[in-house]
């Protein structure tokens, strides 16, 4: 062999030259992917990347290579993903959602200085790892001293989470006097029943408790975070950031701090939502920030270029209509307008003037409402009475529980009886009960009738309604009855009723898997 190198040498000579073209630099450029016409990758330097995908905002990366093997840390959402590069520089990840190709050359940036030891940013794949755990300290030193966008948006919902914390506690639970020894009620059999009661009342609040807060208002956060939260957004200029941020002074009412961090989201970090929902907002003014409390529902129509529903139709009696055939009923509280929605909350808006609303929902967020026109004299509102649905069954989740409570009178318990029935597609069965909870003024119940009208196709539940709205104009019912869209419920049981007639029409299997033969012997 020439110039002495035997087998083994040129095989390590081999062996090396590939490791070396492993570990070249990527070339800087634009990366195609070849699955998504919409998806590019930049490389911009030896450590540093660019996703860009149609409709979103930019996502930064610092990358690592080892090997085949890229690191990719996400400043944005705070996770590292690997992802191969094969030796014509086509970068694919491991889930094979992506193949990047080269597709344009450019030259690379200069590496960013070397972060200083014990930084997070010296090793951020570790980091990242710890992130989930630190504490606000640590989070607030990553943002601060590194500008870390991750740490930045973990920090805003660590000041959420506090504010919604701030809370009064709960009173502690009292030891029931047979749980006292020593004393003459004492009893262990008792105690131990007690305790029963007590943990299920608490397990019962608890429910209750994680349902309501889907549809509660949001938490202010205090000023000094809120401000915080300002100085974050102006320091990473990171869409994430700022769109957290534009939210928390959203609901504090500094709408025009808001709409700047959304500017800052759409202009610097190239987020084309923040950008639509910014622009609408740009005719707030100073005086919009002094509002003073509602005395009196809109009346006429409202549409929104942002937000859940593009428009809205304030009529007589406080109802509304939402478009798709929805028809809603408007209150006034604290000042506020709010519309009860289908799912149990409300969406909220405060009136500027008598021509604009603005949402501050999370369904409606930054949505900005003008006056159309529409009715110029609209009848006050209906006020309707009703009950809550009061969590006096704390044996409901015992065999046998639900039945006691109702058979007691305990709404709880015939409420549930109601969906146990209809869990099991007996909706006839679920309707008694749920008739009983309606008729004591019980919304619940009454919305619950709605239920068993769209997956029955009961029209008595109408005549139920009607006839409890008889008796009663103020009833609960008047107001389910009025604002339902049975149309829309009549079409839902339209479409089971179909689906149900489509799957009888499918051959069975029989045992085999195969399909069996009616013929068969």
């Amino acid at each position: 062999m020439p110039n002495g190198i035997g087998r083994l040498g040129l095989l390590a000579a081999l062996l090396f030259l590939a490791d070396s073209a492993d570990a070249a630099a990527l070339a800087c450029g634009v990366y195609q992917d070849q699955k998504n016409e919409n998806s590019r990758l930049v490389i911009e330097s030896g450590a540093q990347a660019l996703e860009l995908s149609a409709g979103s905002a930019p996502r930064r990366f610092e990358y690592r290579r080892a090997g085949a093997e890229l690191q990719m840390a996400d400043l944005e959402a705070g996770h590292v993903s690997k992802y191969k590069v094969d030796a014509g520089n086509r970068i694919s990840d491991d889930l094979d959602f992506h193949e990047y190709v080269l597709s344009e050359s450019a030259a690379c940036k200069p590496l960013p200085q070397a972060a200083a030891a014990g930084t997070c940013r010296a090793d951020l794949p570790q980091c990242l790892d710890n992130a989930y755990n630190a504490d606000e300290t640590t989070l607030r030193r990553w943002c601060e001293a590194e500008a870390l966008p991750f740490a930045c948006d973990k920090l805003i919902d660590l000041y959420q989470t506090q504010a919604k914390e701030s809370a009064p506690p709960e009173p502690e639970i009292e030891k029931p006097p047979v749980c006292q020894e020593g004393t003459p009620a004492f009893s262990e059999e008792g105690c131990i029943a007690a305790a029963k009661q007590i943990l299920s009342e608490q397990i019962a609040k608890s429910l209750v408790g994680a349902l309501g807060s889907m549809y509660a208002d949001a938490v202010a956060l205090s000023p000094s975070h809120l401000d915080q939260s300002i100085a974050m957004c102006d320091r990473t200029r990171s869409a994430k950031v700022c769109n957290n941020a534009a939210g928390k002074l959203w609901t504090a009412g500094r709408y025009l701090q808001a709409r700047s961090a959304l500017q800052t989201a759409c202009s610097e970090a190239g987020d084309p939502d923040a950008c639509k929902k910014a622009e609408p907002l740009q005719s707030l003014t100073d005086a919009d920030q002094r509002f003073a409390p509602a005395t009196q529902l809109p009346c006429g129509d409202y549409a929104a270029a942002t937000g859940l529903m593009s428009e809205l139709k304030f009529g007589d009696r406080g109802m509304v209509e939402g478009g798709f055939g929805s028809r809603m009923r408007a209150r006034l509280e604290n000042g506020l307008v709010r519309i009860r929605h289908d799912k149990g909350g409300d969406f909220v808006f405060r009136v500027l003037d008598a021509q604009r609303l603005l949402g501050i929902d999370s369904w409606n967020e930054f949505a900005l409402y003008e006056r159309q026109g529409g009715a110029d004299r609209c009848s006050a509102p209906v006020a309707y009475v009703e009950k809550p649905l009061e969590q006096d069954c704390p044996a409901i989740m015992e065999e046998g529980g639900a039945k006691a409570c109702c058979d007691a009178g305990k709404l709880q318990g015939c409420n549930a009886l109601g969906n146990q029935r209809a869990l099991q597609g007996d909706w006839t069965g679920a309707k008694v009960y749920y008739q009983q909870v309606c008729a004591q003024g019980v919304r619940a119940g009454c919305e619950n009738l709605t239920q068993v009208y769209a997956n029955a196709g009961d029209e008595s539940v109408i005549d139920s309604l009607d006839r409890l709205c008889e008796k009663d104009s103020k009833h609960v019912a008047c107001d389910v009855r009025e604002t339902s869209n049975w149309e829309m419920l009549k079409a839902v049981n339209a479409l089971q009723q179909l689906g149900d007639s489509l799957e009888a029409e499918l051959p069975a299997e029989d045992d085999s898997g195969g399909e069996s033969n009616p013929n068969k012997d």
